[in-house]
């Protein structure tokens, strides 16, 4: 698979599993953290721009009301900071904010289950799989050609593990669970639509990827190409943001492009789980899960500045309870805009 550029796409895995952390960081990256935020909001306004152009006028202003303000909660006595309040348009397919904050919300969940099951089968690897299908024009009909090939070969894992004896043996059995999404983009050297699978499997032993290549070509009937890799077994967060971290690679499409895959996906179910990690509940809240009410913390209060390069500045700090008996005084942020030259 082709490597992402960081400074190209706001959706890199670290990135995601930096959200993932909820906070976890200390102030210190807020401004690595807030970079990304910006990059992803600009994005969005180019989007509202050109759905204002096509007569959108309300999906325009909430993508341009989409963490415009974002209210971040430096905890300082743990150095932590949690993303606080905020407006989020959850229109992830068109907004690459929202993609990235859905994204850290579904990797967060799936860890906590992942350590859940590692516990009580302590032997599972994970793999990352990833299954394609012929490049062609017409994305809608090529997502239904994706997901049919991939319900027939979940049918064709279920019959076997139902039935052994019966029904023959295939290498998506091997996986004890998993979960998947689908990314569309177009095809580097065809232009057309290229929607795939990323998949994680939990498994015992290894895939094989020479069989599930020609399994997978029975099923679909125009492709052979899969890819099969271990993850790291001490860098998991990483293998399974792979899966989460975007269902549209934003930096490689054009306006109108994303438009159409937006109308296209929409309501489509394009994240989906099996065997052991089925059901995990994926909060719909993009901001950080909150710390106990008890410790004191510095509210920062930051706004997006458009300009050339857009970027947040910090608009409004204040203290909020006494610091702890003992504890050192806070380091105070400063201020950096005047609430008069914010753009309204």
């Amino acid at each position: 698979m082709e490597s992402d550029k960081p400074k190209e796409n706001p959706l890199s895995d670290s990135i995601l599993a930096d959200d993932s952390e909820q906070g976890a960081c200390g102030v210190a990256v807020l401004p690595s953290r807030l970079d990304r935020y910006a990059g992803a909001h600009q994005r969005a306004l180019s989007m509202a721009d050109y759905a204002a152009t096509l007569g959108q006028r309300e999906l325009s202003e909430r993508l341009t009301d989409c963490g415009h303000w974002l209210a971040f909660r430096h905890y300082y006595t743990l150095d932590t900071v949690r993303l606080h309040e905020a407006f989020f348009c959850k229109k992830h397919l068109l907004c690459p904010l929202c993609a990235i904050r859905r994204g850290a919300k579904y990797l967060k969940a799936y860890m906590e289950r992942l350590q859940t099951v590692q516990a009580e089968q302590p032997g599972l690897k994970a793999y990352m799989v990833t299954l394609t299908v012929k490049d062609g024009p017409d994305l809608w009909e090529r997502f239904q050609h994706l997901r049919g090939s991939m319900k027939r070969m979940t049918q064709a894992r279920r019959d076997h593990l139902k039935a052994p004896a019966k029904n023959r043996h295939v290498e998506f059995a091997k996986a004890l669970g998993g979960v998947h999404s689908i990314e569309a983009k177009r095809g580097a050297n065809s232009g057309e639509w290229h929607p795939h699978a990323h998949m994680v499997w939990l498994c015992h032993e290894a895939p094989d990827a020479a069989k599930l290549s020609q399994e997978w070509l029975q099923l679909t009937g125009d492709s052979f190409i899969v890819d099969v890799r271990p993850f790291h077994q001490d860098d998991m967060a990483s293998g399974f943001a792979e899966v989460f971290k975007y269902a549209l690679k934003f930096s490689d499409l054009p306006l109108e492009d994303n438009w159409h895959a937006f109308q296209t996906l929409t309501d489509r179910r394009l994240v989906d789980s099996f065997g052991c990690l089925r059901g995990v509940e994926v909060s719909d809240d993009f901001t950080d899960d909150p710390i106990s009410d008890d410790l004191p913390f510095i509210e920062m209060i930051y706004c997006f500045m458009n300009g050339v390069k857009g970027a947040y500045s910090l608009t409004k700090f204040f203290l909020v309870d006494d610091p702890c008996p003992g504890a050192p005084p806070p380091v105070m942020p400063q201020k950096i805009v005047s609430e008069a030259d914010i753009p309204y």
